[in-house]
């Protein structure tokens, strides 16, 4: 069984490295944290860094402090014997932590089914919600007891990639997992509004703008927005105060696909997000831009301006409606 083989690699090595994509949101950063709780529970020396940031959404979990996005000055390498990959479907979806790998021993987890098994072990597995489940098997296969900081990041992993389990990456285990999770003196209600109903009001004003500028084909299945630098700015915003913004779009009658165009900070490169609400799979549309994720969420980086990147991906979002309509 593969969680206890990932167990017993585990029980090999006593220096891990924990790592997860670029741009990290609740279910990177709480099966971060989990994973880390559980390595030390098994004795492990445990370090968690990544390309970027902690969501300021996130900075209530218990032991954020403790995910670093950069070395220190007088570190030349980090020393680990091996490295657990949470939630990427490539190795390069780690960014700059990837330069810190070498021949290092690699544990591959994630739940995408675009994941190109990277890792010298890798569980992947796209009928489970989220990460942060996965990682919970991993506790209930191992020795070590699930505490309530552990419960709480895992709990937000999965409400988070479950869209508050609306999605259909909920399953009948999920609920499972989470009705397991509440028996540890979680406060859902607290934990939804710290997550999705603390928003500035410079980041109220500009999600009206984003909606007033809100497009669609003419069909009305295809509906996108944009987000400039010079929007950020002008609101005097990160970009992370953008992250939610699609959950909002996602709600326009007959949409069928949902995209949310940002401009990544100091290049001339645009971040995707995508959200399908049929049969459309838009795994296979970031994929067309080197990107990928899920059949009804995934996204992309693609290397242009905004105005060359609006005009490639609906192009290609067009295809795949046409496509589909034409089967």
């Amino acid at each position: 069984m593969i969680k206890q083989q990932i167990l017993e690699v585990i029980n090999k090595y006593s220096r891990f490295l924990i790592s997860s994509h670029i741009h990290p949101e609740g279910d990177a950063i709480g099966s971060q944290l989990a994973m880390a709780s559980l390595l030390r529970g098994m004795g492990k020396s445990v370090r968690m860094i990544n390309s970027d940031p902690v969501p300021k959404n996130l900075a209530f979990l218990p032991g954020i402090e403790n995910i670093e996005n950069r070395l220190k000055q007088d570190e030349e390498r980090i020393r680990f014997e091996a490295a657990v990959i949470l939630d990427c479907a490539g190795l390069s979806r780690i960014g700059k932590v990837q330069d810190m790998i070498q021949d290092e021993y690699i544990i591959n987890i994630d739940h995408h089914v675009s994941n190109d098994r990277f890792g010298n072990i890798n569980w992947t597995d796209n009928k489970y919600s989220s990460a942060g489940e996965m990682v919970y098997g991993l506790f209930k296969s191992s020795n070590v007891e699930l505490d309530t900081e552990s419960a709480l990041c895992l709990y937000v992993a999965i409400m988070t990639d479950t869209g508050s389990f609306r999605h259909k990456n909920t399953t009948s285990r999920t609920h499972q997992v989470v009705a397991d999770l509440l028996n540890y003196d979680l406060d859902p209600p607290e934990i939804y509004e710290r997550i999705y109903e603390t928003k500035s009001f410079a980041t109220m004003k500009l999600l009206g703008e984003v909606l007033s500028n809100l497009q669609q084909s003419r069909d009305g299945k295809v509906v996108w927005c944009t987000v400039t630098n010079e929007m950020l700015r002008r609101y005097e915003l990160d970009p992370e105060s953008t992250e939610d913004f699609i959950g909002m779009i996602r709600m326009t009658e007959g949409a069928e696909v949902i995209a949310f165009l940002r401009e990544l900070p100091g290049e001339k490169n645009i971040k995707v997000s995508l959200r399908s609400k049929t049969d459309i799979d838009v795994n296979e549309i970031a994929k067309a831009f080197g990107g990928g994720g899920h059949p009804r969420a995934s996204g992309c980086v693609i290397e242009t301006d905004m105005a060359g990147a609006e005009k490639q991906l609906i192009r290609q979002i067009k295809l795949a409606v046409n496509r589909r309509a034409g089967a």
